[in-house]
């Protein structure tokens, strides 16, 4: 990919100045312009006060190191921006640039350099943090040659960004690394036959009424022939089929994509452990990353970007865990509802959920959900218990409170595994305060919020969601 080459040094400094003007809310001055130009043509500060009509004492002892440090604030990514090194900053800044401006015309097979790329990739204007995320994922990816890793995460939380980041990283550092990329995104009306089939279909191979596992056999021949990056966004989806037939073929599937050392490497995001879909997947060569929240710099970022300062963001990134979508849609509301000023949304002791994690937490509790009925009592237990008092809860006092006010006949083996399961989902949190202490569990607020309130009735049974007080909710 060249298009980057051929910009010239004018282009190249619209790029910066737009990035800058988003980083700092600031345009480049005119002697800021000119220092970077005579840089990027490697004069000195002599040189470019005597094209310019500028000192060269005002250029290098007042504008040049202040203009560096911004640069290595904007553009650097950890490294000094220095003015022997702009040059090739400024090249990867405009390479990347073009990259993106061609992802953002991507239709349905399309090309970028000599990738074919099919599939929808998500877009955000803004990508905040996970450095050391997209930097395992790419070394996965690129040196250790997984051939599937499953990216999971609670809903929200970032998976399919990321993946498409790190997508754009690699056709960053390498346009031809594969030959295909393809994206699907997987809905619950999908069977693991339909999706083989809508592959081979774009791979253009020869089948003929084959079945289900001769197909996957096609499949993988062809992922170990040609460099192919596949990604299965939001597999949790097809995890509501109560079919066992249904299950065994998703087994096939991961079976076979999975069997032998290949080229290719494919990526799936879900809300849910994999083995909760396929258990067979324990035993396969999947690579897992669990996503939590972006770190505090990322997520404090977002918020200013959004118009929100002050001490209160800070108690924001904590209630809502760092989850961006989350961040979002409290930003969009507090900017809508308070005018910005965060401490007058702390002032009503209230908690948003957003869409997404709505969306998530829906099918979880849902009637064709993926909690069981003791996984459903551990989560209003939970919530009841910490609307009291917030102090997490200690493995014990789970177990006999379990017992007694619910009555339930429970062995501890049973509530360990809910328990890991639920942990696996992040649907709860774990802490303790040295390793040789009892493990405690507590719920993010979101989730305890929407446990107590259920608005939709899909928490409780009409026989014990009298069991969530008025006072309760008000709180809430």
């Amino acid at each position: 990919m060249n298009s980057s080459q051929n910009l010239d040094i004018r282009t190249v400094i619209d790029i910066l100045e737009a990035q800058v003007l988003s980083y700092t809310g600031k345009r480049l001055t005119k002697a800021e312009r000119i220092v970077i130009e005579g840089s990027w043509h490697g004069k000195d500060y002599k040189e470019i006060a005597s094209d310019s009509g500028y000192s060269g004492y005002y250029l290098q002892q007042e504008v040049g190191p202040q203009l560096w440090t911004t640069l290595s604030k904007v553009i650097g990514n950890g490294v000094q921006v220095k003015k022997i090194t702009l040059k090739n900053i400024l090249l990867k800044v405009a390479k990347e640039y073009c990259i993106k401006l061609e992802a953002s015309r991507l239709d349905d097979d399309c090309l970028v350099g000599k990738t074919r790329i099919y599939g929808d990739l998500p877009k955000a204007a803004f990508f905040y943090g996970r450095k050391k995320e997209i930097i395992d994922l790419k070394k996965q990816i690129n040196f250790s040659k997984k051939s599937c890793i499953a990216i999971t995460g609670i809903g929200g939380i970032g998976k399919s960004l990321l993946v498409a980041k790190v997508i754009e990283e690699i056709l960053l550092d390498k346009s031809d690394a594969y030959e295909y990329i393809v994206w699907n995104t997987v809905t619950r009306y999908f069977s693991i036959d339909e999706i083989v089939t809508e592959l081979i279909s774009i791979f253009d191979l020869e089948a003929e009424e084959e079945t289900l596992l001769e197909k996957i056999s096609l499949l993988s021949k062809h992922f170990h022939l040609h460099r192919c990056l596949l990604v299965l966004d939001g597999f949790e989806k097809v995890a509501q089929v109560e079919s066992f037939k249904k299950r065994l073929e998703y087994e096939d599937f991961f079976v076979g994509i999975t069997k032998g050392r290949h080229k290719s490497c494919i990526l799936v995001t879900s809300q849910v452990p994999l083995k909760d879909i396929a258990y067979v997947t324990q035993s396969l060569p999947i690579e897992s990353l669990r996503l939590e929240g972006l770190d505090s710099n990322a997520a404090m970022q977002m918020l200013r970007d959004k118009g929100l300062f002050g001490d209160g963001c800070i108690q924001l990134i904590e209630n809502y865990r760092g989850n961006p979508s989350e961040l979002d849609t409290v930003a969009e509301r507090i900017n809508r509802i308070f005018g910005g000023n965060v401490q007058k949304f702390f002032d009503y002791e209230t908690t948003v959920i957003g869409p997404r994690l709505k969306v998530m937490l829906n099918m979880q509790f849902g009637r064709a959900g993926f909690l069981s009925d003791l996984q459903k009592k551990i989560m209003i237990f939970l919530a009841e218990e910490l609307s009291k008092d917030s102090t997490p809860i200690p493995f014990f006092k789970l177990v006999s409170g379990l017992k007694e006010r619910l009555g339930l006949k429970v062995s501890v083996s049973e509530v360990i595994t809910a328990m890991e399961a639920l942990d696996e989902r992040s649907l709860i949190e774990t802490s303790r305060k040295s390793s040789k202490q009892e493990i405690c569990y507590s719920l993010e607020p979101v989730v305890k919020k929407y446990i107590l309130v259920d608005a939709l009735g899909l928490v409780y049974d009409k026989t014990s969601a009298s069991q969530t007080s008025n006072a309760v909710q008000e709180r809430m």
